[in-house]
């Protein structure tokens, strides 16, 4: 296998002034907690082409852009145009397949959006049997007067799931910014992880999860990274 790096943005944002990256805000208690950084050997930037990954040396993988053209997944019908991603939780051997389309970002022009505004989803499986989904779409409806892209969601496998939201503020900045700086994913209205996306791809949990649900954010992190896509 090539030689892992750190997953990181093609254009990652930097504050202002200093040229240091800017941090999603998250709560002190999320903010406490170890970083698990997602490595890749995947071509160009956050999660290229196709390749391999390894979350922290908890889960490991194989994903895919163009997964109805990937020898990845030669044992699984994709439909065209999906990205596609293969996680195993490598203590126990527990794999989910995950099956992703839509969404892309938008444009913003003088505050207001246009474009963009298909929802993000994926389905995932296990042995061919559909047992969740990680979904995204735009909070708002199809005017936005505003600079962020705000996009909420779940994730669910089985009865466990969370909400997921997109973050845009940094307590470095003054103002919120346009592309997401990670994600949120919050039980009821709690926050239990964040997954930053800007730069280096880092998850941090609340240490109290039970392995099932620890189990759902690591899904929904590799989700949230496959949903970056190059512009064409």
């Amino acid at each position: 296998m090539k030689n892992m790096k750190k997953l990181t943005l093609f254009a990652p944002l930097l504050l202002a002034g200093c040229g240091g990256l800017a941090v999603m805000d998250r709560t002190d208690a999320v903010k406490a907690q170890p970083e698990m950084l997602i490595k890749t050997d995947g071509d160009f930037w956050g999660f290229g082409a196709d390749g391999h990954f390894d979350f922290a040396g908890k889960y490991k993988g194989n994903y895919s852009r163009s997964a109805s053209n990937s020898s990845w997944f030669n044992h699984i019908s994709f439909k065209d145009g999906t990205m596609g991603a293969e996680v195993t939780r490598i203590d126990n051997g527990e794999t989910w397949l995950l099956s992703c389309s839509g969404g892309g970002m938008s444009v913003n022009y003088m505050g207001v959006d246009f474009g963009g505004n298909d929802p993000y989803t994926c389905d995932i499986t296990q042995d061919g049997v559909k047992v969740g989904e990680f979904a995204m779409e735009p909070k708002s409806a199809l005017i936005d007067i505003s600079f962020e892209k705000k996009e909420t969601g779940v994730v669910r496998i089985g009865s466990t799931h969370f909400n997921v939201e997109t973050v845009h503020t940094s307590p470095d900045a003054m103002m919120a910014v346009d592309i997401p700086l990670g994600y949120s994913f919050k039980e009821g209205t709690q926050e239990i992880a964040a997954v930053q996306t800007n730069g280096t791809i880092a998850v941090q949990m609340l240490p109290e999860l039970s392995e099932q649900k620890k189990d759902v954010i690591a899904i929904g992190a590799v989700a949230s990274a496959l949903s970056w896509r190059p512009k064409k």
